[in-house]
């Protein structure tokens, strides 16, 4: 009897160290398939990296590392597994590893989307103290410079903008950023300069992101229509048109929905306003007339 109670305790202990020698390599299989996953297939690399976390096999940095990369494929699926779950694995590895540089500015990628600025500034802050490569000083200069810059702080926004760029000179985000920053300080010479060089160094880029209406509103805040009018082509100064009509059109229901109920100071506020939008209007009048001109001519 004693026996056979022996052999089965034997059977049971050979059993577990089977299935742990089968699940260590297994499990280190997970990890390289994991850390080596691609774009194209962000689910098997999710799978896989699943894996390896719940293998047990792994802690510390090799931990934080699992999560940072199952983090990053979840922002390859959608909107809200980035937002979430790729925020979830991103913090899970800073708890881990809180030098996890690359992680603490993902997420702080992720907070600057919520507008969570203040965390997302806190996050750069302690990816620069765990030290970075220069790609890494690049991304952060421009998340923090963007959570400045969505703050107000557009001061602090240009110097980062200005570090970034330190870096890498033709840095489109960076350069176009800087030149909004600088806009909204109403430097308009410093403003139309970098958007200048995004147009420069990447064409395309200027494209997508507006960096042509940017110069063309630029110049025309400083009074140069002609710079305005080569920078605006006919539909786009039409569509402007269009958009000061409708916004003057709200204001003055504003005016007169308003006019009891808060006295002179709202109509004159109002009046201000109407007054504002006309001379844009006379403005960009002008830039549409001139391009008729030009394109019958």
């Amino acid at each position: 009897m004693r026996s056979r109670i022996f052999a089965q305790v034997w059977l049971v202990a050979l059993a577990l160290a089977t299935t742990a020698a089968v699940s260590r390599p297994a499990a280190a299989d997970d990890q390289q398939a994991c850390l080596k996953g691609s774009k194209e297939a962000a689910a098997a690399t999710i799978a896989a990296c699943t894996r390896a976390i719940e293998s047990g096999d792994y802690g510390d940095q090799d931990l934080s590392t699992l999560y940072h990369t199952r983090g990053y494929a979840w922002s390859r699926t959608s909107l809200a597994d980035r937002v979430d779950r790729a925020f979830k694995d991103y913090s899970e590895a800073v708890r881990i590893d809180p030098k996890a540089g690359g992680s603490l500015l993902n997420r702080a990628h992720i907070y600057n989307q919520r507008c969570e600025y203040d965390r997302a500034i806190a996050d750069v802050d302690h990816a620069f103290e765990s030290g970075l490569s220069d790609y890494g000083k690049r991304v952060g200069y421009g998340e923090r410079g963007y959570a400045y810059q969505a703050k107000g702080d557009n001061d602090r926004a240009i110097a980062d903008y200005a570090e970034s760029l330190r870096l890498d000179a033709n840095n489109s985000f960076a350069l176009i950023a800087r030149g909004d920053a600088y806009f909204a300080k109403g430097n308009f010479d410093r403003a139309i300069a970098d958007y200048d060089g995004v147009i420069a160094v990447d064409p395309e880029y200027a494209h997508d992101y507006h960096a042509y209406s940017n110069r063309a509103i630029a110049y025309l805040s400083k009074g140069d229509v002609r710079g305005a009018i080569a920078d605006f082509d006919r539909e786009q100064a039409r569509s402007w048109l269009a958009a000061a009509a409708f916004f003057a059109a709200v204001i003055w229901l504003c005016c007169r929905r308003d006019a009891h109920a808060s006295g002179r100071t709202m109509v004159q506020m109002c009046e201000n306003e109407l007054v504002e939008i006309k001379r844009r209007n006379a403005a960009l009048e002008s830039i549409a007339a001139a391009l008729e001109k030009r394109s019958s001519g």
